[in-house]
């Protein structure tokens, strides 16, 4: 992509938890996680954004400016965005960048040998599991440096949750834009017909999907996807897990602890009772098995009705939503799969204007409005947009439920100080290899997190980081 050219930026100083060498989808629509060699290739030196000035200088932005924008398909009709832009900042204009997202390619890693080559763009939304590994790159911009910015001042606009994701250390890297609470779509004729009632908790989920498939063996309850290491995240996340977090100058990591096991033994007990099905999502196979009724429910995101829709269509109007079952009953709290951020890089020659397009990215509600409800179904991180006449309509496909009162509700009680690391690519890559190994009977769930412990510590220790794990 064509760009400012960025080595004359200045990069300041390093953060104490910096790495000398670090490296690994926005919409959350099926992802591969496939670890890209590229990615791993990445050596560049974390920087203290929160000491710095923010960008370049900002007598360059007298007259109009123009900022590219990076964004990863699929971005439909993004000309309706970007005119709503034009209209309110005439001599602000947006070269947008739309990255191929098809195959096993991950736009992320390609973004990354972009910053290593002083290609990076002035903004870009990408999925909010990679914002601390680009922040480990040294190339974004903390918005509280921006002068005249007040960045911090929007938090308030945002859940409170999704405001502590978009934060390293202390320094405010991006603004949130969409949530993918997890709740439980299921087939309510197929509860019918075998007698299940909703379950409310864990356990009662692990009984209706033993009693399910004893009653019919070729139906099941769910799915553990060989593929993909999100769904376990998110249902760890909302039992309280804490993978990551910044302690001083160091990552503490703990992958494998209490609160992820709580959810490794879910898992294990519907592998053990073999009945769970181990499709790898969003395959064909696995596609088939919700159109002809073989898989009953999926623990899904809030983004999960467009491509349920998709996928299923001969089963429209015989589903309905309800919360995620809990983990600890009477304690409402769940997890997030997915969702994306809008960063500023550091190399940009006008972070006033790119952070106020951020600002417009993730506030302006002609913008939810119009464009990311109807045109890409998000869910909004931001509390006016969820309040959008678009998410209170009744939808045929689940029987006319107003499916959003209960995704609102989900997000309401998403599991706070939740933190991803460094090491995206390398983290959900092992974990996922590893999650294979246990469904294959090799291993338990429990130890496949452990052994991520061990992996992801050892990867991130020969990259640079400082780590402490328990």
């Amino acid at each position: 992509m064509s760009n400012h050219d960025s080595a004359t930026s200045p990069r300041p100083a390093r953060l104490p938890f910096a790495s000398p060498t670090a490296s690994r989808g926005q919409w959350p629509a099926p992802r591969r996680r496939r670890l890209a060699a590229i990615a791993l290739t990445m050596a560049t030196a974390l920087t203290a954004a929160a000491c710095s000035s923010s960008g370049g200088s900002t007598d360059a932005a007298k007259g109009p400016v123009t900022l590219t924008f990076w964004v990863k398909s699929p971005f439909p009709d993004g000309k309706v965005l970007i005119d709503q832009w034009n209209k309110l900042h005439p001599d602000i204009h947006i070269k947008l960048d739309v990255v191929s997202a098809s195959g096993n390619t991950i736009p992320q890693a390609k973004l990354l040998l972009d910053v290593k080559a002083h290609r990076e763009p002035d903004v870009a939304i990408f999925d909010t599991e990679y914002l601390p590994q680009f922040v480990t790159t040294g190339s974004v911009l903390n918005l509280n440096t921006v002068k005249d910015g007040d960045a911090s001042a929007l938090s308030s606009k945002f859940e409170s949750w999704a405001w502590s994701t978009v934060h390293v250390g202390d320094g405010l890297y991006g603004l949130p834009i969409d949530a993918g609470p997890l709740n439980l779509y299921y087939r309510k004729d197929l509860f019918a017909k075998y007698h299940l009632q909703v379950p409310k908790t864990m356990a009662e989920y692990v009984q209706a999907a033993e009693a399910l498939h004893k009653k019919d063996p070729s139906v099941y309850l769910a799915d553990l996807p060989t593929n993909d290491a999100s769904v376990f995240t998110a249902m760890a996340w909302a039992a309280g897990a804490k993978p990551f977090k910044v302690k001083g100058n160091s990552w503490v990591v703990d992958i494998a602890g209490a609160e992820s096991l709580k959810a490794a033994k879910t898992w294990q007990q519907l592998i053990d009772d073999k009945s769970v099905m181990t499709l790898p999502q969003f395959s064909s196979e696995w596609s088939q098995a919700y159109n002809t009724g073989k898989l009953a429910s999926w623990m899904s995101a809030a983004w999960a009705p467009g491509p349920l829709k998709s996928f299923a269509p001969k089963t429209a109007g015989k589903w309905a939503v309800a919360p995620m079952p809990q983990s600890t009953p009477g304690v409402a709290s769940s997890g997030s799969w997915g969702g994306s951020s809008a960063v500023v890089f550091k190399s940009t020659k006008y972070p006033e204007q790119a952070l106020e397009f951020t600002k417009f990215l993730t506030t302006n509600q002609q913008v939810w409005s119009e464009y990311w409800i109807p045109k890409i179904t998000l869910y909004p991180t931001n509390i006016d947009a969820q309040k959008s006449e678009a998410l209170s309509k009744p939808d045929s496909f689940f029987g006319g439920q107003k499916i959003y009162d209960t995704i609102s509700a989900s997000n309401h009680s998403v599991a706070h100080d939740f933190n991803y690391g460094p090491v995206a690519n390398e983290w959900f890559t092992t974990e996922q290899n590893y999650l294979s190994q246990a469904v294959n009977g090799k291993m338990t769930v429990a130890e496949a997190l452990q052994q991520t412990q061990k992996s992801v510590v050892s990867y991130m220790r020969k990259q640079g980081l400082s780590v402490e794990a328990p």
